[in-house]
């Protein structure tokens, strides 16, 4: 796995943020649950991988099927 020097500068700056906090702050945050969910974008490419991928195990699983 390769690690890119911005991945660590933004790493250090999440740490800062943090360790300026206050432990109560913390545990405020995270008892809310209301927090920022997770953004997951998949390119154009990926999804037409993956819809072949797809459709691929779906004809070899009709195909064992039909035998």
């Amino acid at each position: 796995m390769t690690i890119f020097p911005n991945q660590i500068g933004e790493v250090l700056h999440l740490y800062n943020r943090v360790a300026k906090m206050k432990p109560s702050t913390l545990l405020e945050k995270e008892s809310d649950g209301i927090g920022p969910r997770d953004m997951v974008s998949i390119s154009e490419e990926a999804k037409k991988q993956q819809i072949l991928s797809q459709a691929k195990s779906e004809v070899l699983e009709r195909i064992r099927d039909a035998k």
